[in-house]
């Protein structure tokens, strides 16, 4: 009878072993997931903010992204005013992390904008990690789409 008992137990332990790296694993994947969702919201926020400074006269703070053909910096400011202004990032990605932030990139000259929101950034402040792409065309019907969700690494 001590065998089956101390058999049961060890059976026990490994079932509630196993049990614990499946939750711990779960939880890591919706972590991953919520900082996707997080991402994704805030580059369409920038986006839809950027859309409605594009449709607001210059002289009331808007921005014209067609022409003439205005920097990252300038629609970073006229968007998000905690930006560091340096190329367009260290706009804050509130909810993704600390360290999360997104940037502006209107590098085309044309009259799309994209926004890549990651969970980390660089040391210059560009979005890293865990990247979030969403395009921003003003003038389309559907304006602002969100083109990459599973990207990684350096966004510039």
């Amino acid at each position: 009878m001590g065998q089956q008992q101390l058999l049961l137990l060890a059976l026990s332990a490994v079932i509630v072993g196993l049990s614990v790296v499946a939750g711990i694993e779960a939880f890591g994947e919706g972590q991953r997931q919520a900082t996707q969702d997080a991402l994704a919201q805030r580059s369409v926020l920038i986006g839809t903010d950027i859309v409605v400074a594009h449709k607001k006269p210059s002289q009331l703070g808007g921005i014209d992204v067609s022409h003439p053909y205005p920097s990252d910096e300038a629609i970073a400011s006229a968007v998000a005013p905690e930006s560091s202004g340096r190329y367009g990032s260290g706009i804050l990605a509130i909810g993704a992390g600390e360290t999360a932030t997104c940037d502006i990139d209107h590098s085309d000259g044309g009259t799309v904008v994209y926004v890549d929101c990651g969970s980390e950034q660089t040391g210059q402040g560009y979005p890293d990690g865990q990247i979030v792409k969403a395009k921003v065309e003003p003038g389309a019907e559907d304006p602002v789409k969100v083109v990459d969700t599973d990207a990684d690494g350096h966004s510039n």
